[in-house]
């Protein structure tokens, strides 16, 4: 097995790191392999606490009588409704431009569209792992 330039780097993207040019992967690399203090806010730290988790708070989804599968999917929920309800919100405030705004402000119906589908596409997400939970 051969080592890596950029073990950090690979690590983290896999074999999509060796197509990085190097102004990009060292200064990834760097960041990534630096050291945690306790109170800092690390790219690596970071990435690991998403992969734990995560809530769409940002926030570690408390653990109390819950197994971890049942965290993974409980984060999962959060953060594709926190989605969700941002793309709605989007497409809300879309209509009212289009209905009483400025026509220089107006989005095509295509792009209307795609936010439509986004919705429906996360809305499905949700509805499929909370028949799995």
């Amino acid at each position: 097995m051969s080592a890596h330039r950029y073990p950090y780097l690979f690590a983290t993207l896999g074999g999509a790191a060796n197509q990085l040019p190097d102004e990009i992967a060292q200064p990834l690399e760097t960041t990534l392999s630096a050291s945690t203090a306790t109170d800092s806010i690390t790219l690596l730290d970071s990435l690991q606490r998403i992969g734990h988790s995560e809530g769409a708070d940002g926030q570690p989804l408390q653990r109390t009588g819950r197994t971890p599968g049942q965290c993974v999917a409980l984060s999962r929920i959060q953060r594709a409704n926190a989605g969700l309800t941002f793309l709605l919100e989007l497409v809300h405030a879309i209509e009212r431009v289009r209905v009483d705004g400025d026509i220089s402000q107006h989005l095509g119906d295509d792009a209307r569209d795609r936010l439509l589908l986004a919705c429906r596409g996360l809305s499905e997400y949700v509805d499929m792992q909370v028949d799995a939970a």
